[in-house]
């Protein structure tokens, strides 16, 4: 019954069709015109010319926002002159109306201050949902009805290349990548960064980048950069407000409003979501013995809800053309409530029922997290000079309350009057700031370019857990010292960078750096009054070898050297005892692992395709990974190690063809083989194994104001133990615009054949593990959006711009 109202809009969005099609002459060609300062430029003369017939032209002047707007256009292919007083003047080619295409926002048009040089012509070319250039990978999600209702998190999913592991990471070809947002890196810590990804709505960005060729400030980040952009507006005030509501239990609502006036652009975007999930599980663990063996299985349910709002402001700033800076400060908030039911059931050899008991753990708390950075840029007065200063502060406020029941059963399933309870208090505070620094500079020959750079960057986490038992019969709350903790864990990092990128021959280029960076650890473990700490220098050298043909074909081949040094969450020595037979914990004594990884990229790009693809060796040394052991008491032991050195073997592939102007299809693949030591295989019997991500993406666009997209992903990932069976997730969105594109209306489809499942084998020494989870992610969602755009009006002119205008009459 929950289908019906969905099916009822989705009846209704097919069965209208008034609007713009109804008109014989819908076309509609709008834009702003602004100069090198952002600043309006008002009086400008804007000519409409029909390619095909000469004798055709219109005329019209830009209002005092810079906005001009043709309506009542015929499907044709068009030219537009531009020209102002004191610029050259501006041609824009090639701007075809159609039926699936009739309404086109040439967005921001930059004029040139009147020079000596030619007049600009520029081929207008339309943006396609997904592009890919040298390498690299821009999604434009403005473009994706994808993007309605969801967050960026979610949005990520759908990026070619892009995946979530099963803890929920973020991985590109399988390495962690280095999070920006408007190209400034985003220094969080794991669960910071998850909270803001997910908090951040789909509907503020622009696009996505995934650099698989990072530029040198980014060499060796292991799984390269994933750089969100948001939207600016146009010129004025704009603003946009969305609502969505799903099947599941989402619901939420966000908004925009933007400001642009000559350098100044400011943006402000805020938000609430609601968002619960349900769903169930399993695990079958067999324990072997010298001369027995034994089975350990437990069935859980669990419902998890959480509001997030969440707030950012962004003010950009133009004080002349080589002077410029941003600062945002954002803020966003998790308040979860989360509720689950395990059984546990030990059994002999025979299957004989031995010991039973049910747990229930409630747990509600909240993540706060405000954050600010500061940006300055500097031009130089010769091209290619640039020096950019970042700033960066964080906070985070952490608490988790969590309440343990558990009641042991006769083999009837009747208690047997024996029962458990105990509660944790978890504070965390969290702390960091980052200085980063960035010169770029190209020399007198044209080429040669130097990049030099240096940050410091510094985190502080402070955790207090205290867990408590309930004593009988005195009926009182003790502390379980055990269980609880108090320690402080602080991290340095200070990096400096060079490289040189030398162009050898017309599309061939060189390019070689080092970073040398210093890391300085400190843990304090309050409660035992321990210290432990450690400094250590790490040199990551690069190299890239670029060469294009005629810009279609592109081959580059990269070596970097990388470090993956362990957080707060693989280092918290905090015991989990959620589950009590299978606990979890860090590891403080765990080592940071290096990787020398050797890539090679192969593309080529056509009008109508592009292909791409990758291969690459990394030799990864003093891995870190989390590892399940088996205790004589029967229960395991969960916890991060290192292990010895791995080999990884990869392959990926991403792909796109454009059947049409209305129909795109984009294809990608990964797939990663990991080989271990053979010491490790003998004594901890360790696996070699693969692990595969796939995307499918198409997207058709039969009218302007049609538009429908599908992501579709496989995913499969192995560990030196086992690996996770394969899953998958599809999204299915259809998108409506009324009134000029005002008002658009989204239904969004959301795992409707396989909703998400896990399930992990992992195999020990003298165990043997099955486990299984199930979300129920199977969503219909509607979402609502109205945008406040401002209809470019005729100004007043002056006498002079009326004799213009005159001239520039249509004579059809």
């Amino acid at each position: 019954m929950r289908t019906i109202p969905f099916l009822f809009m989705l009846l209704l969005l097919f069965h209208s069709t008034i609007g713009q099609q109804s008109q014989s002459d819908p076309g509609i060609i709008a834009g702003n015109i602004l100069d090198s300062k952002q600043a309006a430029v008002a009086g400008a003369t804007i000519e409409l010319l029909s390619v095909r017939d000469t004798l055709y032209r219109r005329g019209t002047i830009s209002d005092k926002n810079g906005e001009f707007v043709f309506q009542n256009l015929s499907f044709g292919l068009y030219r537009i002159r531009i020209t102002s007083m004191g610029f050259n003047l501006m041609i824009i080619d090639s701007i075809s109306l159609r039926a699936e295409r009739f309404d086109f926002n040439l967005n921001d048009v930059i004029l040139k201050m009147a020079s000596d040089e030619l007049s600009q012509v520029v081929v207008y070319a339309e943006k396609p949902l997904i592009q890919s250039k040298e390498g690299n990978i821009t999604f434009n999600a403005s473009e994706s009805p994808l993007s309605a209702g969801s967050n960026a998190s979610d949005l990520l999913k759908n990026v070619p290349l892009v995946a979530a592991d099963p803890e929920g990471k973020l991985t590109v070809r399988g390495k962690e990548p280095k999070i920006l947002i408007d190209d400034k890196p985003v220094e969080l810590n794991a669960q910071q960064l998850q909270d803001f990804l997910e908090s951040m709505p789909g509907s503020m960005i622009e696009r996505i980048e995934v650099m698989t060729n990072p530029p040198p400030q980014y060499a060796n980040e292991p799984g390269g950069v994933i750089n969100i952009v948001t939207k600016r507006g146009k010129v004025g005030r704009t603003g946009r407000l969305s609502i969505y509501g799903g099947t599941r239990g989402e619901t939420g609502i966000n908004g925009n409003f933007s400001y642009r006036k000559k350098g100044l652009s400011i943006n402000f975007n805020a938000g609430i979501g609601y968002n619960e999930f349900q769903g169930n599980g399993y695990s079958r663990r067999e324990n072997i013995y010298v001369d027995s063996s034994n089975f350990f299985n437990t069935d859980n349910n669990y419902k998890n809800r959480s509001y997030r709002p969440n707030a950012r402001v962004s003010i950009d700033y133009e004080i002349n053309p080589r002077h410029s800076f941003n600062a945002v400060i954002q803020i966003n908030d998790n308040n979860f409530k989360n509720n689950s039911n395990t059984q546990f059931a030990n059994f002999d050899r025979f299957k004989a029922v031995g010991r039973l008991s049910r747990r229930t753990i409630k747990s509600e708390g909240n993540n706060l997290n405000p954050a600010m950075n500061f940006t300055y840029t500097y031009k130089g007065k010769k091209p290619g000079e640039t020096l950019r200063l970042f700033g960066n502060a964080n906070v985070s406020f952490n608490e988790s309350d969590r309440y343990f029941f558990q009641e042991f059963l006769y083999s009837d399933f009747t208690p047997n009057g024996i029962d458990s309870t105990q509660q944790q208090f978890n504070n965390s505070r969290n702390n960091g700031y980052n200085l980063r620094a960035a010169y770029d500079k190209m020399l007198d020959n044209k080429h040669t370019f130097l990049a030099a750079g240096a940050y410091y960057n510094r985190s502080t986490s402070n955790v207090d857990l205290l867990s408590e038992y309930w004593k009988k019969p005195e009926n009182i709350f003790l502390k379980s010292d055990l269980l609880s903790n108090d320690f402080r864990f602080r991290q340095a990092i200070a990096n400096l960078r060079f490289s040189v990128k030398q162009i050898i021959a017309r599309g061939t280029s060189i390019t070689i750096g080092l970073n040398a960076e210093q890391t300085s650890v400190q843990f304090d473990l309050f409660q035992f009054k321990q210290k432990a700490s450690n400094t250590y220098w790490t040199l990551l050298p690069f190299f890239n070898f670029n060469k294009q043909w005629e810009e279609v074909i592109n081959l580059t081949v990269a070596y970097r050297r990388t470090i993956r040094r362990p957080g707060i969450g693989q280092l918290n020595p905090t015991i989990d005892y959620t589950d009590p037979y299978n606990l979890r914990f860090g590891n403080t004594e765990l080592k940071p692992s290096t990787s020398h990884n050797f890539d090679l990229l192969l593309g080529r790009n056509h009008d109508k395709y592009y292909l791409n693809l990758g291969l690459g060796f990394n030799l990864v040394q003093d891995v870190f990974t989390q590892i399940r052991s088996l205790q004589p008491d029967g229960k395991t032991f969960i916890t991060w190690e290192n292990i010895d050195d791995r080999q990884e073997f990869e392959i990926s592939s991403w792909n796109g063809y454009n059947f049409s102007k209305k129909l795109r299809l984009n294809v990608s693949a990964s797939y990663s083989y990991n080989k271990y030591s053979a010491f490790d295989k003998l004594t901890y019997r360790y696996r070699d194994g693969g692990s595969f991500n796939s995307n499918i993406n198409a997207n058709y666009a039969p009218k302007d104001v049609w538009n429908f997209n599908s992501g579709l992903t496989f995913n499969r990932f192995a560990n030196p133990q086992g690996f996770v069976r394969w899953n998958t997730s599809m999204n299915l969105g259809l998108q409506r615009k009324f009134f000029q594109k005002r008002f658009i209306i989204t239904v969004n489809v959301i795992d409707p054949i396989q909703q998400q499942v896990n399930k992990t084998f992992t195999y020990g020494t003298n165990f043997q593990h099955e486990s299984y989870n199930f979300t129920q992610t199977r969503n219909y969602r509607l979402t609502l959006t109205y945008n406040f755009i401002p209809v470019a009006k005729k100004g007043s002119t002056v006498e002079a711009d009326k004799q213009k205008l005159k001239k520039l009459m249509p004579t059809k």
